[in-house]
C-alpha cells in the first residue's frame, strides 16, 4: 500500500495519527518526494512516529550504523518531514552486528542530538526474529537509552516474541528502578494480529505502564 493510500486509510477509520515505516526508497530522497509525503497530513491526520531508513530491509538489513551509517542529507530531510508534520519521535535501527558496538553507541548519541533539534525523540526498539540484532530486550534498550540520551520504544510483540517476562520489568517500572518507556506499540503473540487474537495480556499491561504515569500514545502495529 502506497503511503497516500495508507493514510487515505487511517483517515477513513478515523485514526487521528499515523506511524511509518521509512516512506522512500532511497535514505535521501528527492525534495519534491518529501514534500509530496508532508502533503499527506492535515489538522485530521497527523505523523506521530517514523522510522529512520533501516538500509536494505527486503534483504534483511535492519539499520546501518554497524556499517556505512546514515548518509549526509537523511537527518536534513526528517527535519523537513518534522517541521510539516509534527513528527514526534523516530526508530533509529542499530544494525545487525551482534554485540553493540562503540561505533553504534557514537552514531546513536549523534543522531539523538540531532533529532532533538528537531523537536523529534529518538528511539531504540528491541527487535525479536533475529539473533544478531544486539538489542532484544528492555534493560538492553534502557542502557543503552541511558548512554545516548534516546528514549526505549516498548513494543509488546517483540517482548513476547523474545520470552521477555514483562510482568518483572513492568514492576521496575513501577517501582522507578527503569525509566518509563518513550513510545509503546502492541500486537498480539502468537501470530502478530489484533489485541484478543493471541495470548498476550496486552490490556493489562497497558494498564499498569499507565497507573505508572506513561501519557504517551499506544500505538497498534499489528498485520490486517
Amino acid at each position: 500500500m502506497s503511503p497516500h493510500d495508507a493514510v487515505n486509510a487511517a483517515r477513513d477509520d478515523g485514526y487521528a495519527a499515523v506511524e511509518f515505516w521509512w516512506p522512500f526508497d532511497l535514505a535521501v530522497p528527492a525534495p519534491d518526494e518529501v514534500s509530496a509525503f508532508c502533503d499527506l497530513f492535515d489538522d485530521s491526520l497527523g505523523l506521530y512516529a517514523m522510522n529512520l531508513w533501516g538500509g536494505d530491509m527486503a534483504a534483511g538489513q535492519r539499520g546501518v550504523l554497524d556499517t556505512d551509517g546514515l548518509p549526509a542529507g537523511h537527518l536534513e530531510a526528517v527535519s523537513q518531514i518534522a517541521r510539516a508534520t509534527g513528527l514526534k519521535c523516530s526508530n533509529v535501527l542499530l544494525g545487525r552486528s551482534g554485540e553493540l558496538t562503540d561505533l553504534q553507541v557514537q552514531r546513536l548519541t549523534e543522531i539523538t542530538a540531532q533529532l532533538e533539534l528537531s523537536g523529534v525523540r529518538a528511539l531504540i526498539e528491541p527487535l525479536s526474529g533475529m539473533s544478531d540484532y544486539p538489542i532484544t530486550d528492555p534493560w538492553q534498550a534502557e542502557e543503552l537509552a541511558q548512554q545516548t540520551g534516546a528514549g526505549v520504544l516498548a513494543d509488546f510483540y517483540h517482548f513476547a516474541a523474545n520470552g521477555v517476562d514483562v510482568d518483572a520489568w513492568l514492576t521496575e517500572v513501577e517501582t522507578g528502578r527503569v525509566s518509563l518507556p518513550a513510545h509503546v506499540q502492541i500486537a498480539d503473540f502468537p501470530g502478530r494480529g489484533a489485541p484478543g487474537t493471541g495470548e498476550a495480556p496486552l490490556r493489562s499491561w497497558v494498564e499498569r505502564l499507565r497507573a505508572a504515569g506513561y501519557a504517551g500514545e499506544v500505538a497498534g502495529e499489528w498485520a490486517l
